[in-house]
């Protein structure tokens, strides 16, 4: 009997989660309309939606191979404390992060909220992104496998067929300089690596790897997985012989852009809650 009422309740819990998060997208005629979400209706609804979506996005990283051990952290800006981020724990594994396993990381780069060790070496980039842009809420850089080889080419993903060509002008190579003392300091690269992302949102670092950077969780997330897989078509591409580059005629705009990397995770999203709606908890 208690097996049965169990699955009674789970009953009651999942019909909200089945149904496709697309679906509540406000739409142009019978298309969704591409355009981020708006913020929840309060702090709280915020920043847990924020939690949510930074849990779903490591899970689907560990889905789509990605599982570093102590490398690779995703951060979430506070809705109310806008100097401190979300971030999961070093050394958990990707496809066992829940929402209560994540850390809250203060200006001074330390642990306020939940249990756990973290990346130091990951702290100062995250915040020195969030403070020169003030637009970003989603950092995501982990250590994939085409994204880390193609780095070590020191090139951006070319427009070589249409999937690519959401990266053009999106992107830049970023190569520190440790010429000096000062170079070689964490906070130095750190200020470095800003500067040359500028009001990007993809960010190659030579010979190591890349960085994403979104107005929401979804869309970050979005680009790390979307550029992986570029980089998986340039390898392939170049391997095979010399592809043929055709940059698009017209850039999106810096909202349409935000608005179709959002748009992009909502499928994601629904796969990973319907498989594993324990990273809720």
């Amino acid at each position: 009997m208690t097996i049965i009422s169990q699955v009674h309740a789970d009953d009651l819990v999942r019909p909200a989660l089945l149904r496709p998060r697309i679906h509540d997208v406000p739409r142009d005629g019978d298309a969704p309309r591409p355009e981020a979400g708006t913020a929840g209706s309060s702090v709280a609804d915020e920043r847990l939606h924020r939690k949510q979506q930074l849990a779903a996005s490591l899970r689907l990283l560990a889905q789509h191979g990605v599982e570093p051990g102590l490398a690779g952290h995703l951060s979430a800006r506070d809705p109310e404390h806008t100097d401190h981020f979300w971030v999961n724990p070093v050394g958990v594994p990707f496809s066992h992060i829940r929402v209560s396993d994540l850390l809250r990381i203060d200006g001074d780069g330390r642990v306020v909220e939940g249990d756990g060790p973290v990346n130091i070496s990951g702290i100062p980039y995250h915040h020195a992104v969030q403070r020169a842009r003030p637009d970003v809420v989603g950092i995501v850089h982990a250590h994939s496998f085409h994204a880390k080889t193609w780095s070590a080419f020191r090139q951006p993903v070319e427009p070589i067929i249409a999937d690519l060509a959401a990266f053009h002008e999106d992107q830049v190579v970023f190569v520190p300089d440790r010429s000096s003392d000062a170079g070689a300091d964490r906070d130095a690269v750190a200020q470095q690596f800003v500067r040359a992302l500028g009001d990007r949102n993809i960010l190659l670092w030579a010979n190591h790897g890349h960085w994403t950077v979104g107005n929401s969780v979804e869309s970050a997330a979005w680009r790390f997985i979307a550029y992986e897989s570029a980089a998986r078509v340039q390898l392939a591409a170049r391997a095979a012989g010399t592809p043929i580059v055709d940059p698009p005629s017209q850039l999106p705009s810096p909202d349409q852009r935000e608005g179709w990397a959002w748009l992009s995770f909502l499928p994601y999203w629904d796969e990973i809650v319907r498989a594993q709606p324990d990273l809720l908890d």
